[in-house]
């Protein structure tokens, strides 16, 4: 992915010390990273860089809603993400992404872009499981949904193995 100018920041011409940045991400971020799963989404995320000689610490703090869907009842939801993330940013011969945490940038870049970062964290902290609770899902749908589970529970129990159903009629004493 190229860098989005929106989310680089030079930080060769930063001085050493604590510096702050602020950024919006809707839909349209999402769709740079060719995710269509969501409805609409709003987010603030404030990025504090404290630059060192040797490295960066960028902390990340994200809040926000998405909607997208409900698993259950599929009526769109909201979903609330707030979460705190960090990121150290080393200086090497290579980019390389040693792990979570921590970032090696090549000595001769002046700029990184956040844009993926932003999104790996949001991404992480969303819900496996995204739903309303029971009592705001749809309940024709959540009708519809325990008919077709009762009827399925039937079919189950009228496929009984003919092998095994003579033991249905085994009684054991204790």
């Amino acid at each position: 992915m190229k860098f989005q100018k929106e989310y680089t920041i030079d930080f060769s011409g930063l001085k050493q010390g604590v510096h702050q940045f602020d950024f919006k991400v809707g839909k349209t971020f999402f769709s740079l990273f060719e995710n269509e799963d969501y409805n609409d989404a709003s987010f603030e995320v404030e990025l504090v860089l404290e630059k060192q000689s040797t490295m960066m610490l960028l902390n990340f703090s994200i809040k926000g809603k998405i909607n997208v869907d409900c698993d259950r009842c599929l009526e769109p939801v909201d979903i609330e993400v707030e979460c705190e993330e960090h990121l150290i940013v080393k200086f090497g011969e290579e980019m390389y992404e040693g792990t979570d945490e921590i970032v090696i940038l090549p000595e001769s870049e002046h700029q990184v872009d956040v844009s993926p970062y932003i999104y790996e964290f949001i991404q992480i902290n969303i819900p496996q499981r995204r739903k309303h609770k029971k009592s705001e899902c749809n309940p024709e749908i959540i009708k519809k949904l325990k008919e077709i589970q009762v009827k399925n529970t039937k079919q189950k129990e009228a496929e009984i193995d003919p092998r095994w159903a003579q033991l249905i009629n085994l009684k054991t004493e204790n």
